[in-house]
């Protein structure tokens, strides 16, 4: 029995070193800024099946890349669930792109720039995402709630080794 507790003890310990280094215990620190504009290439997607966005972003960076789009951050836009409207998985790129460069399943949109409710996380590998989402979306939750703001879309651009998330101000 004791070994059982010392061996469930270690694993345990394991786990909230992970869930550490992926970021559960950072600070969310929320701040109104003004962000953008955003040039976005996106595919549409209904849900929020992170392998299924996994496949999508590979495949959209890796026609980017053959299109000469070399600067670009990994990008996605959600709404809320109900509004009618799919979710935007894509990349900020950095330039418009031409109707002809198009292929059918992608779509371009510039995002002005807005005053956004911004919250930075850090970036270690894809499970922060989900570690960021759990974290973040109830602080974005709670802020709304606090300033009387509308439900809005959310934006979550990859920059570097931190995943921003945007929600604007304005009800969208």
């Amino acid at each position: 029995m004791k070994i059982l507790l010392i061996v469930v003890g270690v694993l345990l310990l394991a786990l909230a070193g992970a869930l550490a280094y992926l970021g559960l215990f950072s600070p969310i620190n929320l701040e109104e800024r003004e962000m953008g504009p955003y040039p976005f290439v996106y595919v549409q997607e209904a849900g929020t099946d992170f392998g299924k966005i996994g496949e999508l972003t590979d495949d959209l960076s890796e026609w980017l890349g053959t299109i000469g789009f070399t600067d670009r951050k990994p990008a996605q836009l959600y709404y809320p669930a109900g509004r009618g409207s799919q979710n935007q998985i894509g990349f900020v790129v950095d330039r418009p792109m031409s109707l002809e460069m198009m292929r059918t399943d992608t779509f371009f949109r510039a995002i002005p720039a807005q005053r956004y409710v911004v919250a930075q996380f850090p970036f270690k590998n894809p499970l922060s995402f989900i570690v960021g989402h759990l974290r973040v979306d109830p602080a974005f939750k709670a802020y709304r709630k606090a300033k009387n703001l509308p439900e809005t879309s959310a934006m979550v651009i990859l920059d570097g080794d931190l995943i921003l998330y945007l929600q604007p101000l304005e009800q969208n």
